[in-house]
């Protein structure tokens, strides 16, 4: 079995959200206030990811901070009448290609929904625009995992939405990423805020967090779609994952102090180590017998609050 670094430890880690609003759509603040306030976190990037309003501006970066361009792209349909919606998410993708990129502030008009060929034909629209592709809060849109498993040429999840957890208790897209994963579709998972409003300063706010964490050559646009491309990035709404790596058959995995360090995997049981007196652990392995479809790794703090990991897949390690 080959070896392989997924994060490493030694480099440096750029932590960015991926999804936003301002005025520019439904947003309760200005771009330039939140692009602020982000800056102030902490953040190395983000992304403006206004309704149907593309985002395409370098004037915000600076040395430490770069916004990447995109958007989200709804399709209008009836809670009544289909039981679901969908929310999808655009990133500029310089690698495919594309001879009709949308410009900054560019609009694009909503389709009616027909059937699911409708959101197809939507996911292929964006690409053809430049458009690296990631379905949003599929828990809160409704989306039933059989459909997402149809649809195709999407490369991640959002597995957690901070803004639908904290106010509709709908956040959490593990189920609909683990259904995908046991179909054999090899798609990675996403943590993003989604804030609108409300005080970005409280305690508990539509703000921070959810995140993800990028191992990337620079902080630049295409390098850290590279870096999403091929998985080299964690997500997270607290702990830290420092280093994940399959070496001498095992997936080592290094973290922040957590309670737990679940190895999940797929068609056979998975792992959780823990101590047994409660104390911290921040490290772990499981040795790989080769014939699981994916296994993937949750590192989880004392306050329930978790680190995912991207999957692995040991067929693409023989």
């Amino acid at each position: 079995m080959q070896s392989k670094i997924y994060l490493d430890e030694r480099k440096r880690k750029f932590k960015g959200n991926l999804h936003t609003h301002s005025t520019r759509s439904d947003g309760q603040y200005a771009p330039e206030v939140v692009i602020d306030a982000y800056k102030k976190k902490g953040y190395d990037f983000m992304c403006l990811s206004d309704h149907e309003i593309y985002f395409k501006s370098d004037s915000y970066d600076d040395e430490k901070f770069i916004m990447l361009d995109g958007y989200e792209m709804a399709c209008e349909m009836s809670w009544k009448d289909t039981g679901q919606q969908y929310h999808i998410h655009g990133l500029l993708d310089k690698s495919l290609g594309s001879d009709c990129e949308f410009e900054h502030d560019e609009e694009h008009a909503k389709p009616d929904y027909e059937s699911l060929d409708t959101i197809q034909s939507l996911i292929n629209e964006m690409r053809d625009k430049g458009n690296l592709i990631i379905m949003n809060h599929p828990e809160w849109s409704r989306n039933l995992a059989q459909d997402l498993l149809k649809l195709e040429d999407y490369f991640a999840v959002e597995i957690y939405n901070h803004q639908s957890e904290i106010d509709e208790a709908v956040g959490y897209g593990v189920r609909h990423w683990d259904y995908l994963l046991k179909n054999g579709r090899k798609v990675f998972g996403i943590a993003a805020d989604d804030a609108h409003g409300g005080l970005i300063d409280d305690v508990i706010s539509e703000f921070f967090g959810g995140w993800i964490t990028v191992d990337g050559e620079k902080l630049e646009q295409q390098s850290l779609i590279s870096s999403l491309k091929s998985g080299h990035f964690y997500s997270s709404n607290g702990p830290e994952i420092q280093d994940l790596r399959v070496e001498n058959g095992f997936l080592q995995v290094k973290c922040s102090p957590v309670k737990f360090i679940k190895f999940i995997t797929h068609p056979f049981n998975g792992r959780a180590l823990y101590n047994k007196d409660a104390s911290p652990i921040s490290s772990g392995e499981f040795r790989i017998k080769g014939d699981e479809q994916y296994i993937r790794v949750e590192c989880i703090d004392f306050e329930g609050n978790i680190a995912w990991s991207n999957p692995i897949f040991p067929d693409e390690l023989q």
